[in-house]
This record gives structure tokens, sequence and C-alpha cells, in this order.
């Protein structure tokens, strides 16, 4: 005698194509059974800790960006002097790069000569590691202290 282990749902009429009717076992009303929520912990919850940001290194991109803005060139020439100071500082006994055009020669110079000479100082600083250093001098210059190409 065969006697199948599952039976049809009570709530599902018989004219239901044998395919589509849920199997339930015969022991169980539903498929499912009633859900109860599970008593909370009395554990307090953990605080997470604050996020803290990894310091962002500037890129030579930025800098650049920075030294163009507005249609900079480069430093006035006291304060190349000093951003030159700070390039020798970091030096550590590698050569460095062309020195700042003064004087006479800050006179005789085009603009795109000097932008140049100073992206050259740039690009010196982020192979030797002080690209931060010597972007922080540039962002805190005000504009007067910037030679432009206009």
């Amino acid at each position: 005698m065969n006697k199948s282990l599952w039976g049809k749902r009570k709530d599902f009429p018989d004219t239901e194509p044998q395919s589509t009717l849920p199997m339930v076992p015969p022991w169980e009303e539903s498929a499912y059974a009633e859900t109860e929520p599970m008593p909370l912990a009395s554990v307090r919850p953990a605080r997470p800790e604050p996020l803290a940001l990894a310091p962002m290194e500037v890129s030579v991109y930025e800098a650049m960006a920075l030294a163009r803005k507005d249609d900079r060139v480069c430093p006035q020439p006291s304060r190349w002097l000093e951003f030159f100071a700070l390039l020798k500082e970091h030096a550590r006994g590698a050569t460095l790069p062309a020195e700042p055009l003064l004087g006479s020669a800050w006179a005789a110079t085009p603009p795109l000569a000097k932008r140049m000479c100073f992206e050259e100082q740039l690009e010196w600083a982020a192979r030797h590691g002080c690209l931060q250093a010597a972007y922080d001098f540039l962002k805190a210059l005000r504009e007067p202290e910037w030679h432009l190409a206009r």
C-alpha cells in the first residue's frame, strides 16, 4: 500500500493542477511557523570609535594647479627666494633645481620661462618628498605675492 508522505494544503481547492500546489507535511498546518521576536540583550550597544581620515597627500598636479590659478607665473622674487630656501632645507644632499630668477635676470626673462623654472622646482619637490611643505607654503601666499602673466 502506497501512502504519500505529503498532503495537499487545505486552503487550496482540488481543482488546482498538482504541480502548482505547495507541499506541506501532513503534521503541519502551514509551511511557515509563526515567528516571535527574539528578546533584546541587556548589554549596551558598543559605541563605534570616531573615524579618522588618513592625511591626504597633495599631488604634483594639485600643486601645479595652485601655481597656475588666475594666470599666476611664480611667486614674487622675495617670496620665491623663501620658497627656494624651503627646498634647500629638504634637499638632504640632492642636487637642487635651478635657482629663482632675480635682479636683471628677473627683468629680462619672459613670464613663460619664469613659469617653467618654477614648475621645475615643484617637480623637484615632488621627486624629493617635500611637495606637501612646498604646497603649504604656496597656499599661504597672498595674491599680491604672486607674479601674474598679465
